[in-house]
Order: C-alpha cells, then sequence, then structure tokens
C-alpha cells in the first residue's frame, strides 16, 4: 500500500499591531511585535493602509521595538508606507528599532526613517 503525504505550507502570522490614536495632537501610533519579512510584510503592508485610511493624521510613528526580525522585505515595506503617509501630508518615522534593524535601514540607505533620539513625537 502506497501513502501519499502532502505537506502544505503554512504562512506565519503577521506581526501584532497595537494601534493608539492621539487626536488631539493628529498623532497615531503603531507598535509591532513578532517577525516582519518576505511571508508577512505583505498582509501587515495591507492592514496598516486600512488603519491610515481610516484616520486622518499629522504624523505617523511605527514603534518597531517589539520586532524580533525584520528583512529587506519589511523595510521595503516601511519605505513604500512613508511614501502612502507622505503623500496624504503627515510625516512619518519608525520609533526604538533595535540594533539589526537599525544596521538594516542604515545599510539601505534609509536610516532617514528612523525618529532622531531624544525627540519623541
Amino acid at each position: 500500500m502506497t501513502s501519499i503525504s502532502h505537506c502544505f505550507a503554512t504562512v506565519p502570522p503577521s506581526p501584532r499591531i497595537t494601534v493608539v490614536s492621539d487626536p488631539v495632537h493628529g498623532r497615531l501610533t503603531i507598535a509591532l511585535e513578532g517577525d516582519l519579512d518576505c511571508a508577512t510584510a505583505p498582509a501587515l503592508s495591507s492592514r496598516m493602509r486600512m488603519i491610515l485610511d481610516r484616520r486622518p493624521v499629522r504624523q505617523v510613528v511605527i514603534d518597531v521595538a517589539g520586532l524580533e526580525f525584520c528583512d529587506i522585505a519589511g523595510a521595503r515595506m516601511f519605505l513604500q508606507l512613508r511614501q502612502v503617509v507622505l503623500g496624504q501630508g503627515a510625516a512619518f518615522c519608525l520609533r526604538r528599532p533595535r540594533a539589526h534593524i537599525r544596521w538594516l535601514l542604515h545599510h539601505l540607505d534609509a536610516g532617514h526613517l528612523i525618529e532622531p533620539v531624544g525627540e519623541p513625537g
């Protein structure tokens, strides 16, 4: 008797998102936790764009301190998201990146995404 086994790859869940809105200051802070890579970036990008479409703001802050991993697909998503936010007339920055994410962004010439130290919005 021959048995056939099928292997189905599972897509890892997108990073967990926590959204904090500050309507008085027009700030939207989105905190991310988990892994951001080529498998999770597309779904996360869609979710974040839906969040942004619902809330007109003057500033978007992405708190990435909870990201355990981020690859070039995640960095690309941040750059694309920044373009969307700037197109809406708002400011954009990444807050509290871990050393490996800071390294990645600087080596991709995307260090401008990081909020300057000592200037929390």
